[in-house]
């Protein structure tokens, strides 16, 4: 095996290990290794950066997507995890939320020390470098990712008209629905977006030419790991599927939600029937993949005349709060494929945010196939819960904006009929893409993310969260690995000698 001293390996260079990369690489001590099975974001598709395009990046229109599909209650769904550099936050709907205090509160209480709400939310700060309302005691001035919110003449139509017919039935407005305290209402998301409303992913945030050039870091692109490497209960490195190895001191898995599971299991990390069944001997029998969350609910289709107008992308305008206080986000967005289209098709989204149900990811027919994905099952208090949401839609249908827009539902509907959100439900169920929890801190790791029982190995994105965030996921991600990557490097030995780029600093 090729080894080099003090060295780390991060499998995966999405929203999470272009984080840790840039990261770890401040510290000289270290040398850094990035592997991304996909591309180098300097071979972007334009149309990745135009939130314009976001629907299309999503669907892997316009760029690089391993597509996986998960069985629901009514059938199958594709999900969707960006295969480039960058990773996810390439493709996503840009959505930078954090969720609430009480979600993270929930985590120290479950015994994960250093995660609690007071202990995240200056990373979070940290991370940010907010373009409205700069620096304060909940928002960043200094950080790598720019971050605002959509200005009324880049909405869409149909975002407006969401906004201003909640707005007419009495909806409070929210200004910034980051600030817990001013939850539940109606507001703008807060994207990932610089001054020229272009997408800023977490590799060209944080992996900039000045980081790239440190002599300690090497990014390889189109580069994929077939598994880790073991002495015993150590990982001593990765083999590629090229049959190259690598040495390394310490593993970092961050390949996703779906497939850092899959790599831990392939490795022989997981529930020992599952592995047994494969014929992998077990390494660590510990409930990998057993534990995945997601947040879903129904999409409602809706059309209108007309071009779509704006650039704003699938995450626009956002009511946040129903039967629970902040239990549902409800949302507009447009999947007409251009915002030219004379007619526009928009969909109506309400998703649970706060659900136990436990999905799974788990090996295919085989070790190297994908992965079998199964959603988590809808609570049985779903329909009570959404019903809320669907009267506030239906009042929404009414108001002035709605019928100015002049929008039509795809198939009619009569949202305030006694079974209208079980018959969404049973027809209509999407997933928010928001998969979570299949390694997480508790169970398959302890706080630090390291794997339980053994050496050299830990998992950082978004299948560490132990329970899933009440709002999007993407700066979660974002946040564990800042996290992550402080303790790791305190470990190594302080303070960096290599000179951090322009704008990035300890959370």
């Amino acid at each position: 095996m090729n080894r080099k001293s003090n060295h780390v390996l991060v499998v995966g260079g999405g929203t999470a290990g272009s984080v840790l990369a840039a990261r770890l690489s401040e510290t000289a001590g270290l040398s850094v290794t990035l592997l991304e099975a996909g591309p180098d974001h300097d071979a972007y598709d334009s149309a990745v950066l135009d939130p314009v395009w976001a629907s299309e990046a999503w669907t892997g229109g316009v760029a690089p997507v391993a597509t996986t599909p998960m069985a629901t209650q009514t059938g199958a769904i594709p999900m969707i995890q960006g295969r480039l550099l960058g990773g996810t936050s390439a493709v996503n709907g840009l959505a930078t939320l954090r969720g609430l205090p009480s979600d993270y509160d929930a985590w120290a209480a479950a015994g994960l020390d250093g995660w609690g709400w007071d202990d995240v939310v200056s990373t979070f700060v940290a991370a940010e470098r907010d373009l409205d309302f700069g620096g304060s005691a909940i928002h960043g001035a200094t950080g790598p990712l720019p971050v605002r919110r959509w200005h009324r003449d880049e909405l869409s139509r149909a975002h407006r008209a969401y906004y201003d017919g909640m707005v007419e039935t009495g909806q409070p407005v929210v200004a910034d629905i980051n600030d817990p305290s001013q939850l539940p209402g109606i507001g703008v998301f807060p994207v990932t977006i610089d001054e020229k409303a272009r997408r800023v992913t977490t590799s060209l945030a944080y992996l900039t030419p000045e980081v790239r050039a440190r002599p300690n870091l090497e990014v390889r692109t189109s580069t994929e790991v077939a598994t880790v490497a073991f002495d015993g209960r150590r990982a001593i490195g990765v083999t590629l599927t090229n049959g190259e190895e690598l040495e390394a001191d310490e593993v970092v898995v961050a390949a996703g939600t779906l497939w850092s599971p899959m790599l831990l299991l392939r490795a022989g990390i997981g529930p020992a029937d599952q592995l047994a069944h494969h014929g992998i001997p077990t390494r660590a029998d510990l409930p990998v993949g057993a534990t995945m969350s997601d947040h879903l609910g129904p999409g409602i289709l809706y059309g209108h005349d007309g071009p779509r107008g704006g650039i704003a992308g699938p995450a626009g305008v956002v009511l946040i709060g129903a039967s629970n206080g902040t239990d549902v986000d409800y949302h507009a967005f447009p999947i007409a494929s251009s915002p030219t289209d004379d007619e526009t098709r928009f969909m109506m989204a309400t998703f649970l945010m706060r659900s136990s149900g436990r999905g799974s990811v788990q090996l295919g027919e085989t070790p190297e196939a994908d992965p079998i994905v199964t959603a988590p099952p809808l609570p049985d208090d779903a329909p009570d819960r959404l019903r809320h949401a669907f009267d506030r839609l239906a009042a929404w249908e009414r108001s002035a904006a709605a019928r100015e827009l002049g929008c039509e539902p795809v198939e009619p509907h009569d949202l305030t009929a006694p079974h209208a959100v079980s018959t969404a439900l049973e027809r209509l169920t999407l997933s928010y893409a928001h998969m979570t929890g299949t390694c997480p801190m508790g169970s398959v790791l302890d706080a630090d993310c390291r794997v339980r029982g053994i050496d050299g190995l830990r998992v950082v994105d978004a299948s560490v969260m132990p329970t899933i965030p009440s709002g999007n996921t993407y700066l979660g991600c974002v946040m564990v690995a800042e996290r992550v990557a402080k303790k790791m490097t305190t470990v190594a030995g302080g303070s960096s000698g290599a000179k951090p780029s322009r704008g990035l600093r300890g959370g």
